[in-house]
Parts: C-alpha cells; sequence; structure tokens
C-alpha cells in the first residue's frame, strides 16, 4: 500500500509537532507502507522535513515555496492554497493509494484530488478550524469568513473515510457538526516515549540555569503565550498566591502574547516570566515543577488539545487543566488524584488547586494517566491500523 502525505506549510525545527510526524512516518515505514511526501520546500535540496529518513525510505515530491509567516488570515490561507493546488495535481498523477491529511484551511484541494481519484482517505484532526480561530478573536463566528472556511472543513470531513482526533472533547464537538460517529477515532498526541521520565533535582539542567531553590514549590506554565492558551488566569491566580512566600510561579515561553503577560507581571514578585526554552531542555523543566499548569480559553478544549500535554504527565508532576468541569477529558481526570480540572474563568479556583497540589504530590496517578492514553509505542501503531484498508479483492 502507498501512501500519500501532502504538507503546504514549510518546515519549521521549532514546532512542537515534529516528533509526532517523525513517529508516525516510523511507523508507516516500520509496517511496510510506502511513503510519499508531498513537501513544502524552500530549496530543492531541504531534507528537514524527512526527520532523518533517506529518501530511499521516503519519496519525495517537493513544491517550491516562499518563506512566510503573515498573521494576516486571508494572506496565509491564499499562499498555503496555492501550494496545496499543485500538490492536488501531483496526487492526480500519482498512483498512491492512501491520502493520510493533517486537516488544515487548504485541506481542501488535496482531498478533492484523492476524491476524485478514489483514493482512500484518511484525516487527522489536531484543532477544529475554523472555531478555534473564532475563539481566539481572529474572526467573527458566523460571519462571511467563518462561513467560507467552515464549508471548506465541512467537505474535507464528509469525504474523508476515517477521522483521527486528539481528544474525546473535539470528537463530541465534531459530531456535534454532523460527523458519523463510527468514522471518528481517538488518539491522544504522545511524548517522546513510553517510559516515565524522572529528573532529579540534583541533575535538572533548568534549575541549575536559573538557579531554582529545591525548598521553594513552583507552579509552572511553560509554552506558547498566544490567544488560546489563557496565560492570563495564571498571573491572576499568582496575585491570590502573593501572601505564601514559598509558592512561586513561573511562565516560560514566547508567544503573540508575551509582551501582555510581562507588563501584567511588573511589580508581581512571586512571578517569573523567562523566554522560551530549547526542547532539549522541555522535560527539566516540567520535572522541577511542583505543579503543572495547562489552562485555556473558555471552550477552548472542545477544538485543541495541547500538545505539550503528554510530555508534562511523562514527568510524574502533579498537573492543573484549565479546562472547565464540563468536558470529557475533566471527567476522566477524576479517577486520577494528581490531577484536577478547574475553570478557565476563576482564579481563585486556580489558586486553590495549586495549594491542594502542594499538600498531595501524588505523580503515581500522573504517570498511570501518561501510560493509559499517550504513550507513543500504543498511539502510533493505531496511527498505522488507522491507515491500513482492504486491498481490493482480499478476503479480509
Amino acid at each position: 500500500m502507498k501512501i500519500a502525505i501532502a504538507t503546504p506549510t514549510l518546515y519549521y525545527a521549532e514546532s512542537p509537532y515534529n516528533h509526532l510526524f517523525s513517529d508516525i512516518l516510523g511507523g508507516f515505514v516500520q509496517a511496510g507502507y510506502r511513503v510519499v511526501r508531498y513537501a513544502a520546500c524552500r530549496t530543492e535540496s531541504e531534507t528537514d522535513f524527512l526527520y532523518g529518513f533517506s529518501e530511499s525510505k521516503i519519496e519525495c515530491k517537493r513544491t517550491l515555496r516562499k518563506e512566510s509567516r503573515h498573521s494576516n488570515i486571508i494572506s496565509r490561507y491564499l499562499r498555503d492554497s496555492m501550494t496545496a493546488i499543485r500538490m492536488a495535481r501531483g496526487i492526480r498523477r500519482g498512483n498512491e493509494d492512501v491520502l493520510f491529511e493533517d486537516v488544515s484551511y487548504s485541506s481542501f484541494w488535496t482531498v478533492r484530488a484523492a476524491k476524485k481519484k478514489g483514493m482512500k482517505i484518511v484525516a487527522m484532526v489536531q484543532d477544529v478550524w475554523p472555531d478555534n480561530a473564532v475563539q481566539t478573536g481572529l474572526i467573527r463566528n458566523g460571519g462571511l469568513l467563518y462561513r467560507f472556511f467552515e464549508a471548506f472543513q465541512r467537505y474535507v470531513y464528509r469525504n474523508a473515510d476515517r477521522i483521527v482526533c486528539i481528544s474525546d472533547d473535539i470528537r463530541a464537538f465534531l459530531i456535534e457538526k454532523g460527523v458519523a460517529p463510527d468514522r471518528i477515532s481517538v488518539i491522544y498526541n504522545w511524548g517522546y516515549g513510553d517510559a516515565p521520565v524522572s529528573i532529579p533535582w540534583e541533575k535538572n539542567a533548568f534549575a541549575e540555569k536559573y538557579g531554582f531553590s529545591k525548598e521553594r514549590f513552583y507552579a509552572v506554565y511553560a509554552g506558547n503565550i498566544g490567544r488560546m492558551q489563557n496565560v492570563e488566569l495564571v498571573l491572576r491566580a499568582a496575585a491570590l498566591l502573593a501572601s505564601e512566600p514559598d509558592i512561586q510561579v513561573l511562565i516560560v515561553g514566547d508567544g503573540a502574547k508575551k509582551e501582555e503577560i510581562e507588563r501584567m507581571a511588573v511589580g508581581c514578585r512571586n512571578v517569573t516570566v523567562l523566554p522560551m526554552q530549547p526542547s532539549s531542555l522541555a522535560e527539566h523543566v516540567y520535572s522541577m515543577a511542583g505543579v503543572n499548569l495547562i489552562p485555556l480559553i473558555e471552550g477552548g478544549a472542545k477544538t485543541a488539545m495541547p500538545s505539550k500535554t503528554a510530555v508534562i504527565l511523562s514527568c510524574g508532576k502533579p498537573t492543573v487543566f484549565c479546562f472547565g468541569a464540563n468536558t470529557s477529558f475533566s471527567e476522566r481526570l477524576q479517577r486520577y488524584p494528581g490531577c484536577r480540572s478547574v475553570s478557565p474563568t476563576d482564579e481563585t479556583e486556580l489558586a486553590e488547586a495549586i495549594r491542594e497540589m502542594r499538600r498531595n504530590r501524588d505523580g503515581a496517578s500522573v504517570y498511570a494517566l501518561f501510560s493509559e492514553l499517550f504513550t507513543r509505542s500504543g498511539n502510533v501503531a493505531r496511527y498505522v491500523e488507522a491507515v491500513r484498508f482492504e486491498e481490493p479483492g482480499s478476503d479480509r
């Protein structure tokens, strides 16, 4: 079986999804699938998007495009769509059996080409567009842009033979949109391996880098500081903890709202804002935390699941998710005392959860949640199975 994977966006080394795609590609190759990578490239010689695999293992069909990080939605859409249209032409001329599509706002073109050829289509939904753009204020719900993008996305959902999404809450939202439940499966994103991570304080490179004290309790938010992440909630909770000198709140990262967060943090003695750390330190950052914080804006859980979740849980430190009580993921957390979900709008609840985690540092249940949903080998195997279809004439 031959699988086409089309990616109209350029490869960026800092993407948090690189290890996921590398593992998925490796799973496909190891299973004996022939993989054809339709990749957007800056030059004809670029190979970074292969994640170390040779072109003897993965066939490459490059589409040249210019570097572009426009913040304007229309500019990004047009540039990505022009790249996707050229890739769609290649798919129409190719001989692949399955299209594995990482769904984006330009997926319509490659899905349409695959559908016309009679290929099977497996759509991977990492977040729900355009609803996530509505939640962050980029476009208006029900407006012309929303209706335009939504029509294209519904075409993708309608024509995919299988849809893989990354949380039960996203699955429920897709069903609300009219997608047949039996075509949607859930495979959570994973971390860097299957084994729990254990980094003692004395060997923690992040703690050593900034001279943190083992005697203090650190509530850590680390990751993108953007519109979706709701880091403002963390600062409001920190203000309620200001009278407790042993608790220090760390905000580590970068993003569109970094400067705003830095301004809000001025004068907050119990808050430290630090730059984004290299990915090689990610496990050290999450391991030195007394509690890790994963906030989202209200309603965010139905369109996204932060990619860092698996890495955080693999480190076995108490974790507070600001997803709200009325989500499937929050219900699941009730079985794991080392994890809690609080309201994305209530800083008092978050502050109390941080205090609770200081009293009850149950790492074993955090590891248990990681092992249940977020291991690499198990989830990669499920992706391998998701693209497996009966060969014509098979008796299976």
